[in-house]
Order: structure tokens, then C-alpha cells, then sequence
């Protein structure tokens, strides 16, 4: 069943130097997008087949429907899942002829009459708007808040409204009927598209709800984390309140550098692996500490976490169940820790990530490396706890998108561990020319991410 949550329609008058429309795509299907539109109005046939090509390529890789706006003929040379027409493009009965009766007809429907058309006459979705104005198309009229519910309500099939829709005013639309939003410039006028598409994802059906029980060096580090990566942090410790919090969040984050709360996090985690929430480990220390380590033992016996991220020593020190040296950045020697990552995210049946100079995310099967960041992020206290903090948040996010990605999982985390290394980097650069120390990377680092 194809979702309609977050359907992007491209624009390459948006694209900044260097980006290419397949690689913004990309970027938009990383952050959730689940159908995307391929919309070009002036561009010469052979530019626009070479383009749908481009397009489609990097959808099926993701397992993302694509769509052609307007031009059906070409939708079916390059055999793309569907067409969008306009009331006045085609009919629908004219896209079903030339399409077949198994692809994908969507149309454009401004009220209730237009709505009630189109699905009689066998469209498979309709788009409504615009519902806050529009960017791509100047003299398009706005469309009511109640129309769109009547629209919705008229119909049995999908509504996808489009219009002006971006992060900041997307929470203004969950209190109708729509199967999803339409969004363009939204998403590809943005120099981080998929931050841009998780965050339209993450207001448009919540935020999701990431409980935290991790160390107080990091807290506020953390919670800033889960805020840019689309979440509300809460971080209940208490004993006697945690299984309440994490009944009603959506993800548990727990770092077991907080071993106060070893039996707070056991209720916890006991609830979440119930509610089947996302849940990362951050196992902090259990390179050198045994305590830790018989702890995270203990939970595993539990149940399975969705991602384990620790650094080398710790993703070492759990495949071989003992500890490696003493302190929480051990060296490891000379061993493949690509090998051992892999070995043992098969050996769990979850995501583990080894970060370091290299980050190695792996699901058991495949294994993908990231080579970002900066080496001061060494300095900076906490950095490790963020990542794992991004990647829970990341993941939450993604649980929220229904969409076919093969290897969803690994590519969000694997897709994580990139973003928060760039940014990273990039703020690194900036901290450095400008002579600054590492509290101002920090800020810069945010920035970036924000």
C-alpha cells in the first residue's frame, strides 16, 4: 500500500551550486519523503526523459513511488509508477489508456464537485490547494482549511494538499483528514533536505516522544540533540515514574554512563521492549568496567534493542563479553572492527554502530562506513552521547514513515551518523578560522544542525 505521508515535488530552481535534482531527492527520501513528483514545465523532452531517469534510478533504490507530473506519455516510456494531471491536462480515463490499469493516476482537485469527478473517473489520489498560497506558482488560489476537510470528507481515496507547506506551518493541518502533504519548496529550497523532510514529518503527525535516561554531563547536550532531529526530549529518572513516561513516549535513549538509575533504566527498557518503542543503547564505559557490562548483558536478555552505538572499545569489549582495558576510549589494537561490528549486529539482530574515525554501521548483513566529522570533536564532552541521541531521534522520526525503504533502518542511522559529521565539520572549519575554543564549536556545531 502506497503512503502518502510526505510526497515531494521536485524544483530545480531551488537547487544551490553543485546539487544535482537526483542527489536532492535523495537527500529528501533520507528524511522520510515516500512518493516523489517529478515536475518540469520548460525543459526540452530529451532532457526531461534523461532527468525522470536520473530520478527514478535513485526512487528505486529506496523503494519510493515515482511520479511524473502532467507529462503521461512519459511516465510510461520510462516506466515510472504513475501521473499527476491537472483538471484540465488529460482525462483520467485518456492517463489510464496510455498507462495501463496498474500504475498510479493522481489529480488535482480544488473542491468537492472536482473531487467527487476524479474519483468516479477512477484517479487513484487527489492533490488539493493551495493551502497556504504557493511559491512554485504564483496565481494559484488558496484553498480553506474547510474546504479541504469537505474534500476529504466527500471521497474515499487519498487527499494529498499542497501549497506553501514547509516545517513551521505544517502542525496547522493535523486536525484534518489528509492522507499526507505535497511539499516543494518546503523541501528542496532548503540547503539540508532531509532535515527539512524529517522535520515536516515530525510536526506534521507529532514529535515523537524520545525518554532519556542518560548521564548529567550530557543532558542538556542530548535534549538539544532530540530537538534538531525532530523529537521532544523528557528525561524521567525516578524509579517509580519511568515505566509511566515511557508507556506514553515513542523511543527510549539510555547511556549507561547514569548508574544511579540501573534499576529505573530496567523498568524502562522492560516497558519499551513491550511497546515495541525504538530504543539505543549508548553503552558509555562498558570497555573498562565490568559492572556495566554485566548490566547491558542483563538487558539484552530482555529483549533487542534497535541500535546499539558505542565507540571502538565498546563495540569490542560487548561482542567479546568481557572488557578490553581501562577507561572509556580504550585502544583496541590491531583487530577489523568492521568484521566484529557486523558479526555482532548479526549476532543481536540489531543496528550497531562502532564510532570513530571512521563510523561503521552495520545490520548484520550489509555494512556501511562514514568517514565525517572532525577530531575536535574529541574535546568536546559528550559528543558520542548526541550521536546516539541523533540516531535514536532519527529513527523515531522514521517510525512514523510507512514507506517500503529496504534497509530503512541502517540507512536512517547510517544517514545520521553523516549529517551530525558534517555538521561537525563544518563548524569545526568555522571555530578554527576564527580562532575560537570549543565551547564555540559547540554553538557552531548546533547551528549547523539546526
Amino acid at each position: 500500500m502506497i503512503s502518502y505521508k510526505l510526497y515531494a515535488v521536485t524544483d530545480r530552481s531551488w537547487l544551490r551550486e553543485g546539487e544535482t535534482l537526483a542527489g536532492a531527492v535523495r537527500d529528501a527520501i533520507l528524511g522520510g519523503a515516500t512518493v516523489v513528483q517529478l515536475r518540469e514545465k520548460e525543459l526540452p523532452e530529451e532532457e526531461f526523459k534523461e532527468l525522470a531517469l536520473s530520478v527514478k534510478k535513485v526512487c528505486n533504490a529506496y523503494n519510493v513511488t515515482f511520479l511524473i507530473n502532467d507529462n503521461v506519455k512519459l511516465a510510461k516510456e520510462v516506466d515510472a509508477d504513475g501521473a499527476h494531471i491537472g483538471v484540465n491536462d488529460m482525462t483520467v480515463y485518456m492517463a489510464r489508456k496510455i498507462l495501463g490499469d496498474n500504475k498510479i493516476v493522481g489529480v488535482t482537485a480544488a473542491s468537492v464537485d472536482e473531487a467527487k469527478e476524479a474519483e468516479k473517473a477512477g484517479a487513484d489520489y487527489l492533490g488539493s490547494g493551495a493551502i497556504f498560497g504557493s511559491d512554485t506558482k504564483k496565481d494559484a488560489s488558496k484553498l480553506s482549511p474547510q474546504v479541504l476537510r469537505e474534500i476529504c470528507n466527500s471521497v474515499k481515496i487519498p487527499v494529498v494538499t499542497i501549497g506553501g507547506i514547509n516545517a513551521y506551518n505544517v502542525s496547522a493541518l493535523r486536525s484534518t483528514k489528509i492522507a499526507g502533504v505535497a511539499v516543494a519548496s518546503g523541501i528542496f529550497a532548503e540547503k539540508n533536505k532531509t532535515r527539512a523532510s524529517r522535520d515536516i514529518i515530525a510536526n506534521l503527525y507529532g514529535n515523537p516522544i524520545v525518554h532519556t535516561i542518560t548521564n548529567h554531563v550530557t543532558a542538556n547536550g542530548v535534549a538539544n540533540m532530540i530537538h534538531a532531529f525532530g523529537c521532544s526530549p523528557i528525561m524521567a529518572h525516578n524509579v517509580n515514574e519511568v515505566e509511566e513516561v515511557q508507556e506514553d513516549a515513542s523511543a527510549l535513549l539510555i547511556n549507561l554512563g547514569a548508574t544511579d538509575d540501573y534499576n529505573a533504566i530496567r523498568r524502562a527498557y522492560r516497558t519499551a521492549i513491550e511497546e515495541e518503542h525504538i530504543i539505543t543503547i549508548d553503552p558509555v564505559g562498558v570497555s573498562g568496567i565490568r559492572y556495566r557490562l554485566n548490566f547491558l548483558m542483563e538487558l539484552l536478555e530482555i529483549g533487542r534493542p534497535t541500535c546499539i552505538r558505542g565507540n571502538y572499545s565498546e563495540i569490542m569489549a560487548i561482542y567479546n563479553k568481557d572488557v578490553t582495558g581501562s577507561g572509556l576510549d580504550s585502544s583496541i589494537g590491531n583487530v577489523d572492527i568492521k568484521d566484529i561490528t557486523q558479526k555482532l549486529a548479526k549476532e543481536l539482530d540489531t543496528i550497531v554502530v562502532a564510532s570513530g574515525t571512521i563510523d561503521i554501521v552495520s545490520n548484520g548483513k550489509n555494512v556501511t562506513e562514514i568517514q565525517s566529522g572532525h577530531p575536535l570533536q574529541k574535546k568536546l564532552t559528550g559528543s558520542g552521547c548526541m550521536l546516539s541521541a541523533g540516531i535514536c531521534s532519527a529513527l523515531s522520526v522514521g517510525a512514523i514513515n510507512y514507506c517500503g525503504i529496504s534497509n530503512k533502518k541502517l540507512i536512517i542511522t547510517s544517514s545520521t551518523c553523516k549529517e551530525i559529521g558534517d555538521a561537525a565539520y563544518i563548524a569545526a572549519e568555522k571555530t578554527l578560522e576564527a580562532d575560537k575554543g570549543i565551547y564555540s564549536f559547540q554553538t557552531a556545531w548546533f547551528d549547523e544542525l539546526y
